[in-house]
């Protein structure tokens, strides 16, 4: 449960009659209200929802360092600045066309 006192606003939200009982159930076995209740659940989805990104993000990382790997086990890896050297060619590119 959370200590620090955050701002809270209103939502309406429509249940299942049976979804309802169930909750307030748990809410009274807990000495909880409902709207306490699903806060918790709100919360846990969200976090479970960032921990899926990221795991999502982490899985898309490592196939593209694989594919860096293979790429680099097959082509080599170039050594050079690529941007200045990018630059220096469209700069020569440039220089061609205007003379």
């Amino acid at each position: 449960m959370r200590c620090e006192m955050t701002e809270l606003i209103r939502v309406q939200v429509m249940l299942e009659k049976s979804d309802q009982a169930e909750l307030q159930e748990i809410a009274q076995e807990q000495g909880k209200s409902v709207s306490e209740i699903l806060r918790e659940l709100v919360r846990r989805y969200l976090e479970e929802q960032r921990r899926a990104e990221t795991e999502r993000f982490r899985r898309t990382l490592a196939k593209v360092r694989e594919i860096r790997e293979r790429n680099a086990a097959r082509y080599g890896v170039y050594e050079g600045d690529i941007l200045r050297d990018v630059r220096d060619e469209y700069e020569r590119e440039q220089k061609e066309k205007w003379q």
